[in-house]
């Protein structure tokens, strides 16, 4: 261990013990206490602006054969499932006994003495109970251990988060094959997998049973019907339930419920009486994707505020056309809001490894943390291999919420099958795989990766006005500055020019940085306060191993007005009356490679833009006649018929670079 890991690890430990639920003293480490009665599991913790640190923590424990496939968060402990025989205390060479489940301190890392359920088989799914004090145990086993004796368990039961010993009041009967996931709403927990009958009632792949006595809840009671693949299961392997207890998003290896077309991701509505099939189908999912796989879906995971959720992949290479439309299902991450409706719902990004699974993801309020075997990210345009845009993350990724493109943040891992799960909390992010290579460090499937000392991510911040506008007019080098508040123009003056404006062909701000495209091909940043410029630094993170061919020579020099917003760059070209859009992510540099597109609408001319910025929801934007215009914005485009002239033709505000000033963030 390192100083510094040893160091992280002491005072990890001390932050960690004095925050949870029971004293330390109330219990020996290794042997779990009684918490307080508190609410069932949150949902990711929201690690509100935050990314956990790269460098994992060295207290975890190591699992020593086999594979970690599950991981859920109860107290002060951290309970893990998989297939494995044999676990080990950090700093220790003696192996301790554990049959596919497992639970250690989540501030020492130790392991319980007293928790061990040893099922006969492999743990799939795990959920705390609503008061803490006991898990909810699914996966595909016939007996556990309770009080020193072995039990008879159908792939299901609940065990006592001390002793290990099964709750006897839990009686589900026989289910007739395994659980895949489990999630507790109310007192009603929610069953998945590749069964067909609960306690002899027919349920196929998914269920409902009462969370005290394990009875069957006839809540839930829809069909589910059909497969991906012919000749296999119909079967529902992840479900997730938004925070609200609201809706629950199923996937799987399925065609219809109650007959609707749903192929391998259904929302159902959860309401007071019954649960019913959402006015919410996706056709993404409907790609052919490799015949390997009886479903290619993988996760599912709802964003701690509940307004979207995020979907992965396996599957192979999709192909490159629907790649880079973000029309293929296959190998993907990709985003939902939970909003939409309709037969054809679209997700808002799609981020594709270039034919690598994603098995796991946990979102966070501003981070979609990836785990699989992925060598890349932003890599639509190829299978198999690094193609232009194409990032190194191997084996572990963290996304933008927003955008989709990858933050800089890169620990690696030896890649395995990959990362089977992972929980966010408000401590940082725990890891679960098959291999034993995390960061370059040992971490035998498990790996801690504390919040506390990782790093504070750039601000979010929309446009607003009142502001200052700067320009550069159409064939001039010499920028100039005016306030705005939206209707009422002042006069320019002279700003300093500490760049060469006279070859610049589009610029914008954020945070306090001026990013500046030029007809050479580059984009540059560089601090700007108004008055004092930074030293220029050339954005090129998507040219580390293929040059970005498609961006360098077929967008820049071509760009006539190029603007900001939200995690995405809009520009206009010569020649062109669509306005485009790639997603960049300014804290790590990487501009996104696929290219989307809009047509013009009634009112707003993309082939005459000249220079434009958003702010309070409105486009602001510049016509080659001299005019200046807004129009409202909408999604990743100005709405037809509502553009206003400000400011009419002759009045000289053609640009070749246009944005509003944007000082940095404040702490």
């Amino acid at each position: 261990m390192t100083a510094r890991k040893a160091l992280l690890s002491l005072l990890l430990g001390t932050a960690l013990a004095t925050s949870l639920l029971v004293p330390a003293a109330s219990s020996p480490a290794s042997t779990p206490a009684r918490v307080a009665a508190v609410a069932a599991q949150p949902p990711a913790a929201a690690q509100t602006g935050r990314i956990v640190d790269d460098d994992p923590a060295g207290f975890t424990p190591h699992v020593m054969d086999g594979a970690v496939y599950s991981m859920t968060r109860i107290g002060d402990l951290i309970v893990v499932g998989g297939s494995f025989t044999r676990v080990r205390n950090a700093g220790s060479s003696t192996d301790i006994p554990r049959r596919n489940l497992f639970a250690f301190n989540a501030a020492t890392g130790q392991v319980s003495t007293s928790f061990a359920p040893d099922p006969t088989g492999t743990v799939y799914a795990l959920e705390p109970s609503a008061d803490q004090q006991s898990v909810y145990i699914g996966g595909s086993f016939s007996s556990a251990t309770s009080a020193g004796s072995a039990v008879s368990v159908s792939n299901l039961f609940r065990a006592d988060i001390v002793t290990g010993n099964r709750i006897p009041q839990f009686q589900t009967g026989r289910l007739n094959g395994s659980v895949r996931d489990l999630a507790l709403s109310g007192n009603r927990l929610w069953i998945s997998g590749k069964f067909t009958h609960v306690q002899g009632t027919a349920r196929r792949a998914l269920a409902t049973v009462n969370a005290s006595t394990g009875a069957l809840d006839p809540y839930y009671d829809r069909v589910i019907a059909g497969v991906h693949r012919a000749g296999s299961v119909t079967n529902v392997l992840q479900i997730a339930i938004s925070p609200d207890d609201a809706r629950l998003v199923a996937i799987g290896n399925f065609d219809t419920v109650d007959g609707v077309r749903r192929h391998q991701l259904a929302v159902l509505d959860l309401g007071p009486g019954a649960a019913t099939l959402a006015d919410y189908r996706t056709t993404l999912y409907e790609s052919a994707c490799s015949s390997s796989f009886e479903t290619y879906l993988t996760d599912v995971d709802w964003s701690p505020d509940g307004t979207f959720f995020i979907v992965s992949t396996t599957g192979a290479y999709g192909g490159y056309s629907a790649s880079m439309a973000g029309t293929s299902g296959c190998d993907v991450v990709a985003r939902f809001e939970r909003g939409a409706s309709g037969s054809a719902v679209t997700p808002t990004w799609t981020a594709y490894t270039g034919g690598d699974t994603t098995w796991s993801v946990e979102v966070t309020d501003d981070v979609v943390y990836a785990g699989g075997h992925q060598r890349w990210q932003n890599n639509p345009g190829r299978g198999d291999a690094a193609d232009e845009g194409a990032v190194s993350r191997p084996g572990i990724a963290a996304l933008s919420t927003h955008n989709g493109l990858p933050y800089s943040w890169n620990p690696t891992r030896t890649l395995g099958v990959g990362v089977r799960d992972m929980v966010a909390t408000d401590q940082g992010l725990f890891v679960g795989s098959d291999t034993d290579v995390f960061a370059g460090e040992t971490h035998r499937k498990v790996a801690f990766l504390p919040l506390s000392t990782g790093n504070r991510l750039p601000a979010r911040r929309d446009g607003t006005l009142p502001g200052e506008v700067y320009r550069v007019a159409t064939a001039q080098s010499q920028l100039l500055r005016r306030s705005f508040d939206g209707s009422q123009v002042t006069a320019s003056s002279d700003a300093p020019n500490g760049t060469g404006w006279g070859t610049v062909v589009g610029a914008f701000m954020v945070n306090g940085d001026l990013y500046t495209a030029y007809g050479n091909r580059t984009l540059t940043r560089r601090s700007f306060d108004g008055t004092t410029y930074g030293a220029p630094v050339t954005i090129n993170t998507a040219d580390q191993i293929v040059y970005q061919d498609d961006w360098h020579n077929g967008d820049v020099p071509l760009v006539t007005t190029l603007f900001y917003d939200r995690g995405w760059m809009y520009f206009t070209k010569l020649g062109s009356n669509r306005l485009f859009r790639r997603s960049f992510e300014t804290e790590s540099g990487v501009v996104g490679q696929q290219r989307f597109s809009v047509d013009s609408v009634p009112g707003v001319a993309y082939g005459t833009m000249r220079g434009a910025f958003v702010a309070d929801g409105q486009l602001y934007f510049a016509s080659s006649d001299g005019s200046l215009n807004r129009a409202t914005w909408g999604i990743h485009g100005a709405l037809a018929g509502t553009s206003t002239t400000i400011a009419p033709s002759g009045s000289g505000w053609s640009s070749r670079a246009m944005f509003l000033f944007q000082g940095a963030a404040q702490p």
